[in-house]
């Protein structure tokens, strides 16, 4: 058997390693042998390997996570996160909430890969340290500009069917202590299902300065403009325009040796306008527009002792929302102030460490809320643990308005090891108890009550042969909180398959399998979705490199999807070329 080297024994370890960063998801820093919650990270070597348009091209690949929507690059995308629904994840980007205001909806589709350099997702509960986050979050962390060079950079592009186009330029250096980082991209498609094209236009923006003494200051600006397809139905097409910017400014400034300053400003101004077209003709049958603005900012104290670490922190948005339009004329407009104030404590004895939390939100037009969580991990050895979490969340959704504020109560229990020869392995037992959401019946909204209990099962193994596999199997039971009757539409199985090669001559194959059961009533379910994914890099030592790449998604044209409104896409193809200089 072929021996292992450092790099492969450190991708079994837990979260990438002892020595990697620390996972901050939770807004709490700390290693994974400090982690109660179900986190994932996905590194930028996963994210590169998969030849990926925007974030859902890698939250597919994530165990946990299910798709209810699975169109063409760049449209509208929902997600589910062990079968809670999707306007119950927070996702955020550069620490600026991407959910809309008027149904919590956050729009994965819109954010470009290319720009990513890691992801951490929480599964569960996140209240405690988010506030409206009742499924989970989705934390998205940027590429921070090359510190080796005063100009770095890679262009791509890549063609596929369906005239699914993408194109893409970055740029990055360090000027003496003025670190930059700039994209732009297009991706366009006539769309891989009906009614389903788009149109993705994405600039991005990243400047970084290191402070003559200490600390950091860091600003970050994305604007997105798209036009895209949603769905068809019998002579009506539904189609979607969005205009959005998201910017910060970040502070990162540690007062001694054991103090530190986190202080931000961000702000999001956003327009998204739906249009229900006739087809065949393509006249306006009706419209919604939805204008959604936030600012804000937030201040976080950490102090870190010997067996000790606090954070304390407050979050501030002032939103403002507008519908017009839709089956009822006029307009609807709603403002607020939101106040958020939480405090996280993290203390280790022995081989436990102990992670108390809560947050205490005054969320305007969604009630006031208390949000504790409780935490502890006992390691078993240098990198193996066991795991215990349990928490109360909420979410905003449907106009915020404080009867439609939905509730949870999250236990886990898990274990993690990269102890067992050529395996990393990880398994955790959650139980969602969900209450006051909202059910329409006959017309009229019914709170209802909702228990969503399983089981999550993890394993990869170290290259042999430059090969390596991995999977991951999520099984979830849901029950009618009332009757215990079985829930539809809840995904009851889910497995994700991998198989990785990787030679020294820089040649990278990838496959990749999906299985969805979705226990639905009009839903399809048959067999494995399989995705493709091969690259090859040439190294020119005096210009850069060049890597071309292909990838056929869906291989064998199953199909794997919650609703006949919502089919996913077939078969399809791409091939591209990446310059790096």
């Amino acid at each position: 058997m072929p021996a292992r080297s450092d790099d492969d024994l450190s991708s079994l370890e837990l979260f990438n390693g002892a020595g990697g960063d620390p996972v901050s998801a939770s807004r709490s820093p700390r290693p994974a042998s400090q982690t109660a919650e179900n986190i994932t990270v996905v590194t930028a070597g996963e994210i590169a390997a998969l030849n990926a348009h925007t974030l859902p091209d890698i939250l597919y690949a994530v165990t946990g996570i299910q798709f209810e929507v699975n169109g063409t690059p760049g449209t509208l995308t929902n997600i589910e996160i062990q079968g809670s629904d999707f306007d119950h994840v927070l996702v955020l980007i550069d620490n600026v909430p991407l959910n809309s205001l008027s149904d919590n909806f956050p729009d994965l589709g819109s954010i470009p890969a290319q720009i990513i350099d890691r992801i951490e997702i929480v599964k569960g509960a996140a209240s405690s340290a988010w506030g409206s986050a009742l499924g989970g979050v989705i934390n998205v962390i940027t590429k921070m500009p090359q510190q080796d060079r005063v100009v770095d950079g890679t262009v791509s592009g890549s063609y596929g069917t369906r005239e699914t186009v993408d194109g893409r330029g970055e740029v990055t250096g360090t000027v003496d202590r003025l670190g930059y980082y700039l994209f732009g991209g297009r991706l366009r498609s006539d769309g891989l299902r009906p009614n389903n094209q788009a149109d993705l236009r994405n600039l991005y923006g990243k400047l970084h300065y290191e402070l003559p003494v200490r600390g950091t200051l860091t600003l970050t600006t994305l604007y997105t403009t798209r036009d895209s397809g949603v769905l068809a139905v019998p002579n009506v097409d539904v189609n979607d325009k969005k205009h959005e910017i998201l910017s910060s400014l970040a502070l990162q400034l540690p007062l001694d040796n054991r103090l530190s300053l986190d202080a931000s400003l961000r702000s999001r101004q956003s327009t998204m306008e739906m249009f229900m077209v006739s087809s065949p003709g393509g006249s306006v049958m009706q419209s919604t527009r939805e204008d959604d603005d936030s600012t804000g900012g937030s201040l976080k104290l950490s102090w870190l002792g010997e067996w000790q670490l606090v954070v304390a922190g407050v979050d501030y948005d002032h939103v403002r929302v507008r519908l017009r339009g839709g089956r009822i004329p006029g307009e609807e407009a709603k403002n607020a102030d939101r106040l958020g104030v939480y405090l996280n404590d993290t203390f280790t004895v022995g081989n436990f460490a102990i992670t108390p939390s809560a947050r205490f939100d005054w969320t305007g037009f969604g009630g006031n809320r208390f949000s504790p969580s409780f935490g502890i991990t006992y390691a078993l050895s240098e990198n193996s643990l066991l795991r215990g979490y349990t928490a109360r969340g909420y979410s905003l959704t449907s106009l915020n308005r404080a009867e439609s504020t939905e509730k949870v109560w999250t236990s886990q229990v898990g274990f993690e090891s990269g102890d067992v020869p050529y395996l990393w392995l990880k398994a955790t037992l959650f139980r969602n108890d969900t209450w006051d959401v909202n059910s329409n019946e006959f017309g009229a909204i019914v709170k209802k009550r909702q228990l969503k209990h399983g089981g999550e099962f993890e394993l990869r193994t170290v290259p042999v042969f430059n090969t390596s596999l991995s999977s991951g199997y999520t099984y979830i039971r849901a029950t009618d909180g009332a009757d215990g009757a079985v829930l539809n539409s809840v995904p009851k199985h889910t497995l994700k398959l991998g198989l990785r090669y990787r030679d020294p001559s820089r040649f990278q194959a990838q496959l990749i399998g999906h299985y969805i059961d979705w226990n639905a009533i009009d839903g399809r379910n048959r067999g494995i979705l399989w995705d493709l994914h091969l690259s090859k890099t040439f190294e020119y030592s005096e210009f850069g490199s060049v890597e071309l790449f292909g990838s056929l998604r869906n291989i064998f044209d199953g199909q794997q999807y919650l609703s006949d409104l919502y089919k996913n896409t077939g078969r399809w193809a791409e091939v591209g070329v990446r310059c790096h200089f």
